[in-house]
């Protein structure tokens, strides 16, 4: 067969074309939309590689017709014009050779029944497995129609599918997407309690898993699953809240407590008193009631019940030494109390109510706990009390021998009649016969001697000697000089008791 090219080819609009007068009519350009739907084939999609028609021979007939020209035939088939129209051939055949363009297209078919399979599969998979295995169907049918090209018959029937499974694939990534989260905080909250930033990104992870969910339209047929979900989340966001809310006023409360005992300790370094001891105690026993409020089911918590060991033994601690401060105040107050009363007395020369109030002044102060911060200042103080209860005690015994002498000068001087009068001191007893004694004594002498009798004047000497036996008892008993004297004031006798 002859093979005669007419024209040289020639570059007209936007594509090169070659024209044989005799069979070849105008082929069109296949890129000439290319602008619009950006679909150009670049070299990588050309199925024609020029190298693949070397070393093959072409046999054209001669004007002789039995000569062969491969040299000929080479250049012809290798010079430009015969390029592009291999091209140009090669590109129509790989347009009409794309999906959907000639004939039924089987990949919108596909792509619907995929469509199906996945609102299938949300209706009847009751798990939440049910949104993942709809994308992935949706996902392949999207693929299927992307393949269809723009200049496929139904183009657009398959870019109206495409455009509602792409919304569609959303719906599903965006319930994935909240099925994912809602599964990492449902995770995050098993065996409770946890930490105040553990319940803020559980709280966060709810937030954005519902905030997800409520990017599903209505009409959406992933819809009613997520209005499910939603319902659910929204009461577990809820729960989360309310244990955020309570671990953070737990933590809060946790504070306070600490708070509180370090104000404990300050007090308890710089305690002396009972009455500081009892506000180091108040203070502690107020950390302790702090850490007994914060509920259970939080961190907080389980701190609190380790710190409320140590909380209690500091409470027993300063409860302990603040009761022996009480006590020490109290035996303080009360020795310096009775002290004061017993001088008191001394004052009054009740000498016996100061004795008393004496020993019970030693008695409390010996009785201030050796541990009381009053404790030196009463040892300081005891050595004087002592002194003070001896020199009363010994006017206690005076006034004990003044009181007998007393009572023994009054029976020894009653009678009838009267045998004396007397006064008595610390320093002396004085003792003064009456007249009417004397009288008689003097009376019974006479009148013996008068009747030859010695019987009654002896009898008178010896009550009178008897009486002076008596007064120096009384004296030497009392420790105090006697003197006697006569009814005119004449002294007729001095004694001094041994000691």
């Amino acid at each position: 067969m002859k093979a005669t090219l007419q024209e040289k080819p020639s570059l007209t609009g936007d594509y090169l074309t070659t024209r044989d007068t005799s069979t070849a009519p105008d082929l069109p350009n296949p890129f000439e939309h290319e602008s619009e739907y950006d679909t150009a084939i670049d070299d990588a999609e050309n199925p024609f590689d020029p190298k693949d028609l070397e070393g093959v021979v072409i046999t054209v007939d001669s004007d002789s017709g039995s000569e062969k020209s491969p040299g000929l035939l080479r250049k012809i088939l290798l010079s430009p014009q015969m390029g592009v129209g291999v091209v140009v051939a090669l590109a129509c055949l790989y347009t009409l050779t794309r999906p959907c363009v000639i004939g039924e297209c089987r990949e919108i078919h596909q792509a619907r029944s995929l469509a199906q399979q996945s609102q299938n599969t949300i209706e009847t998979v009751p798990t939440a497995r049910a949104p993942g295995l709809a994308r992935q169907e949706l996902v392949g049918a999207i693929a299927l129609l992307e393949t269809i090209p723009w200049w496929s018959p139904h183009h657009l029937e398959a870019r109206m599918l495409l455009r509602d499974y792409q919304h569609e694939q959303q719906n599903l990534t965006s319930v994935v997407t909240a099925l994912t989260m809602a599964g990492v905080a449902a995770q995050m909250s098993q065996n409770p309690p946890h930490p105040l930033d553990d319940w803020q990104k559980m709280q966060q992870l709810w937030e954005d898993a519902i905030a997800q969910l409520q990017k599903v339209p209505p009409e959406s047929i992933i819809y009613p699953f997520a209005e499910t979900r939603l319902t659910q989340y929204r009461a577990n966001l809820a729960t989360v809240r309310g244990r955020l809310s309570l671990e953070r006023e737990a933590q809060q409360t946790l504070e306070r407590a600490k708070n509180t005992a370090q104000v404990a300790r300050a007090r308890q370094g710089v305690a002396r008193h009972a009455e500081s001891w009892q506000s180091v105690y108040d203070t502690w026993q107020s950390a302790t009631n702090i850490l007994a409020s914060i509920p259970p089911g939080t961190m907080a918590h389980q701190e609190a019940q380790l710190l409320l060991v140590r909380y209690q033994s500091s409470l027993e601690d300063s409860r302990d030494r603040k009761t022996i401060e009480q006590v020490g105040l109290e035996a303080y107050n009360r020795a310096v109390n009775n002290a004061d009363q017993a001088r008191i007395f001394e004052q009054r020369e009740a000498w016996n109510e100061a004795s008393r109030a004496w020993g019970r002044a030693v008695s409390f102060a010996n009785n201030v706990p050796q541990s009381s911060s009053y404790y030196l200042e009463m040892q300081s103080l005891i050595p004087g009390y002592n002194q003070a209860w001896q020199q009363v005690q010994a006017q206690v015994q005076i006034e004990s021998r003044l009181e007998k002498a007393r009572g023994d000068l009054s029976r020894t001087c009653a009678g009838n009649p009267k045998i004396c009068n007397y006064g008595i001191s610390r320093d002396l007893i004085t003792v003064r016969l009456t007249s009417e004694y004397v009288q008689q004594i003097k009376n019974s002498a006479i009148s013996g001697d008068r009747a030859g009798n010695p019987q009654p004047r002896s009898q008178a000497r010896n009550h009178v000697n008897t009486l002076i036996v008596a007064l120096e008892s009384i004296s030497d008993n009392a420790r105090i000089p006697l003197q006697v004297y006569m009814p005119d004031g004449q002294k007729i006798g001095t004694h001094f008791p041994s000691m």
